[in-house]
């Protein structure tokens, strides 16, 4: 597979092109649900969003298994940079805190009231935003090393 991806003329930019779309669904829904928990959208039921989380994993697999593939290509290199570290860290604390929301949400939200969620939900809903931001800035840092 790696010699795929990296010598064909199809591989490389339909794993980057795969890896985009999978980021931009799974950190897209994580981050509609934090600013629905931190306050924003209050006409938008917590269990509304809870829903979506589902296409959210969805497109995290995408991601893993896209990552996975453009990993290989240049593993050697990627893992002595701090930087491709750091960014891995952040998707595994950005995966870690949107399973937490989504299992707090589908278990506690029907006792919220509609526009405020609870402080140590709020703390994880900006955590996760953190880890989601730093982690694709780092993403994208990695291009350059």
């Amino acid at each position: 597979m790696a010699d795929w991806v990296r010598s064909s003329a199809l591989g490389y930019p339909l794993m980057i092109t795969l890896h985009a779309i999978g980021m931009g669904v799974m950190v897209g829904f994580a981050l509609i649900l934090d600013a629905r928990l931190l306050g924003r959208f209050a006409e938008i039921p917590y269990t509304a969003l809870h829903r979506f989380l589902g296409l959210a994993w969805i497109g995290f697999g995408i991601n893993f298994l896209s990552g996975s593939c453009l990993f290989t290509t240049q593993a050697a290199e990627y893992v002595v940079h701090t930087i491709f570290m750091v960014k891995m860290a952040l998707v595994v604390l950005g995966g870690i805190t949107a399973a937490i929301l989504q299992n707090i949400v589908a278990q506690e939200s029907a006792g919220w009231a509609p526009n405020v969620a609870p402080t140590k939900v709020q703390v994880i809903a900006w955590l996760s935003i953190i880890f989601w931001v730093t982690a694709i800035v780092c993403g994208r840092l990695t291009a350059y090393i």
